[in-house]
């Protein structure tokens, strides 16, 4: 695995679900709001950039002269769960969550520029999931002030969190999700096989 692989790696959604699966399990009942606000942004986020790729894969919808084939997956969920992820992970323990909230950020456009040298998308697939995951951030953040406060993950579920997350796409090394996402485009289509960006 070289460089930009590794990177691109951590933009998975096998290792970004289940961590932030297990820190919305975490949130006791004060952060109830937050809780369902992050939850229902991850699942917008991820049915937006699904039903884009689908759309592309079954029926060709798509944006040629941009090069748009649908949004990029790792963009959009790494945009949208590791500012949020860091930001509570930091409650309590730094003074300046916001600070960890934007080095979240900045991890997320590295992993989206980690896509253009593997050629795993183009440059408006790339902002687009970046301007989508980046508004449900916002969205989900703005409440919050970005302020310091009390801790709201132990350290427990911090551990687990990181745990799972780095063990799942290990223990599920066969699963691609992008291989799941044409065969769903396929079988709603009725196609033989999913399209790609070479049949436009």
């Amino acid at each position: 695995m070289n460089f930009w692989e590794g990177l691109s790696s951590l933009g998975d959604s096998r290792a970004l679900l289940p961590l932030s699966a297990v820190l919305l399990l975490s949130l006791a009942a004060p952060q109830r709001p937050m809780k369902w606000r992050w939850a229902i942004t991850i699942a917008a986020v991820a049915l937006l950039t699904l039903t884009s790729k689908i759309a592309f894969m079954g029926w060709g919808v798509g944006i040629a002269s941009l090069d748009f084939t649908g949004i990029s997956g790792h963009a959009a969920m790494s945009s949208t769960i590791y500012p949020t992820a860091l930001w509570m992970l930091a409650c309590g323990r730094s003074q300046r969550p916001w600070a960890w909230a934007l080095a979240g950020v900045g991890l997320a456009l590295a992993i989206a520029v980690s896509r253009l040298p593997l050629h795993a998308h183009s440059v408006s697939e790339i902002v687009a999931g970046l301007i989508l995951g980046l508004l449900a951030t916002l969205a989900v953040l703005r409440s919050q002030g970005f302020r310091a406060g009390a801790r709201i993950i132990r350290n427990s579920s911090a551990a687990l969190a990181i745990t799972i997350a780095a063990a799942v796409p290990l223990l599920l090394a066969d699963l691609h999700t992008h291989d799941l996402v044409k065969s769903l485009a396929t079988a709603l289509s009725g196609r033989e096989r999913a399209l790609d960006r070479h049949d436009r």
